[in-house]
């Protein structure tokens, strides 16, 4: 999951430069908060031509770097930030979004690294507890991941990010009704964001609360229109709360938008033999194994 928080854009004001590469620079910092990456990285380009000691660009670059995706591109530049500093004028940010682009990558004992080396530095970073914790849990450890969230809460406890954390820990040890607890205050601090009530949606449908899962997930349906996962997940919600009419019309949405969705075909495919369609159900266990979809295999096998 794509945990992103957006970066600060700071000045170490310990470099000179010339008016130019200034002038450069301040154009870079004016694409990047209109959020046009491109631009701005090419602005900070051309400033750090002019200059290759510009500290302040190497560092903005790589936040607009990370925006448009560059995890490679966005560690080079915060790797130049640090090769150019010396320890006493390193900001923590420094680490904690290097932490992030290690973390995108997946190269979580770096991440981790940079993010202890953040709290190393400044002791009440929440963000820097919050996203660690993210890593131990994606790294499976679900132990230090619990202890790095709570650790973060009494910091900030306006921070979404740490009860959605909490979250996804009780989630993880099936924990449903906790999970759900969790969600909840993360969506009641940010109810703009569709991953949370997609999660939320999981821990209802596992905790066999269907309905309520199909409410999550047609918020999020609500919010993304054209996600066509949040289509199959409320599917499945709809078949397992007795509306397979219901969810066969999810299905054939999810598979108009991405026709080959070979988690679709499956799903559809299942529904189809519980209400009596052999033949579609089949035609979908074949399509699904076409796309690569390991489930569907014996049910297609059973076709023949």
């Amino acid at each position: 999951m794509k945990k992103l928080i957006l970066f600060a854009i700071v000045s170490f004001g310990i470099f000179s430069c010339t008016n130019k590469s200034d002038e450069l620079y301040k154009q870079g910092i004016a694409f990047l908060n209109a959020n046009d990456y491109e631009k701005a990285i090419t602005k900070f380009d051309s400033s750090i031509l002019l200059n290759d000691k510009n500290i302040d660009a190497y560092f903005n670059r790589g936040n607009a770097k990370f925006d448009a995706g560059d995890y490679e591109g966005t560690l080079a530049d915060y790797n130049k930030v640090v090769s150019l500093s010396s320890d006493k004028d390193l900001e923590p940010i420094v680490y904690f979004n290097r932490g992030d682009a290690f973390r995108m990558l997946e190269n979580y004992d770096e991440a981790l690294k940079d993010y202890t080396k953040a709290i190393e530095l400044r002791a009440d970073y929440d963000s820097a507890y919050v996203y660690r914790g993210l890593t131990y849990l994606a790294m499976g450890d679900l132990v230090n991941s619990k202890a790095d969230f709570e650790k973060s809460l009494p910091m900030n406890d306006k921070n979404a990010s740490t009860y959605f954390g909490l979250g996804e820990v009780y989630y993880e040890q099936k924990t449903y009704d906790k999970a759900v607890e969790y969600y909840t205050k993360a969506i009641a601090l940010k109810p703009t964001s569709e991953s949370y009530y997609i999660d939320r949606g999981d821990a209802y449908y596992y905790g066999e609360n269907f309905e309520k899962a199909i409410a999550d997930y047609s918020k999020a349906v609500e919010m993304d229109p054209k996600n066509p996962r949040v289509y199959v997940l409320r599917g499945d919600a709809l078949d397992d709360g007795g509306k397979s009419t219901e969810a066969l019309a999810d299905y054939d949405t999810a598979i108009g938008l991405d026709p080959e969705y070979a988690s679709a075909y499956y799903n559809r495919g299942i529904t189809r033999k519980k209400v009596g369609n052999k033949a579609g159900a089949c035609e979908d266990f074949k399509k699904a194994v076409d796309l690569g979809s390991e489930l569907a295999v014996k049910y297609a096998e059973g076709c023949k």
